[in-house]
Parts: structure tokens; C-alpha cells; sequence
């Protein structure tokens, strides 16, 4: 390849980068919505789940996993196995949030 042919090919990939750059900045653009959050979201059982579950995973893991009732009752007691710090009485509350703010996707099939 020619070397102006090179540089023109260059300023070709740099003129499309510049207009998609300012494609997905153009004011009155729908902001891009983040996929995983960053912190939990605002429910009954958040501060447990924060106090127990955050202290080694992030909101991200926890938000991806897309479990029902009884799968989130199996995590929740491998993690109490684990260390996990969870008391008896919170053990309900923790699975109720989990379930409801991190339960299966509709048209899946997980307990």
C-alpha cells in the first residue's frame, strides 16, 4: 500500500471514530444505560445483602446471577458455610431481597 494511500485510509478511520464519538454524545440522546449496577438497589434486605454479600462480591456478580427462590437459598447457605456473615433471623429477609430484585428472567425456567 502507497503511503497516501495509507495516510487517507488512516484519516478515514479517524473521521468515522470522530462521528461515532459524537453520535453517542449529541445532546438529546438517551443516555446509555449501565447493564449490571453498581450498588444494590433500594428494596427490604438491602443493608443485608450489603453487610454480607458485599463484603466479597460486587453489586455487578450479585445483579448477573438471575436465580429463583431455591437457588438463591442454596447460595445464600454455601456463603454462610463460607463465612458469610448472616444471622438466622436475616436468613428470610436476605433471600426474599435476592429474589425479588435478582430473580429469574421471565421466560426462563430456574427454581
Amino acid at each position: 500500500m502507497s503511503r497516501a494511500r495509507s495516510r487517507s485510509a488512516a484519516l478515514a478511520i479517524a473521521l468515522l471514530g470522530a462521528i461515532a464519538c459524537a453520535t453517542l454524545a449529541a445532546p438529546g440522546a438517551p443516555p446509555r444505560r449501565k447493564l449490571y449496577p453498581d450498588r444494590l438497589p433500594a428494596g427490604p434486605g438491602r443493608e443485608i445483602a450489603e453487610r454480607a454479600c458485599l463484603v466479597c462480591h460486587s453489586a455487578q456478580l450479585i445483579a448477573q446471577q438471575h436465580k429463583g427462590r431455591e437457588a438463591w437459598e442454596k447460595t445464600i447457605a454455601q456463603m454462610e458455610k463460607w463465612g458469610a456473615p448472616v444471622a438466622p433471623a436475616q436468613h428470610d429477609s436476605l433471600r426474599a431481597y435476592l429474589t425479588a430484585r435478582f430473580g429469574p428472567l421471565p421466560g426462563t425456567a430456574k427454581p
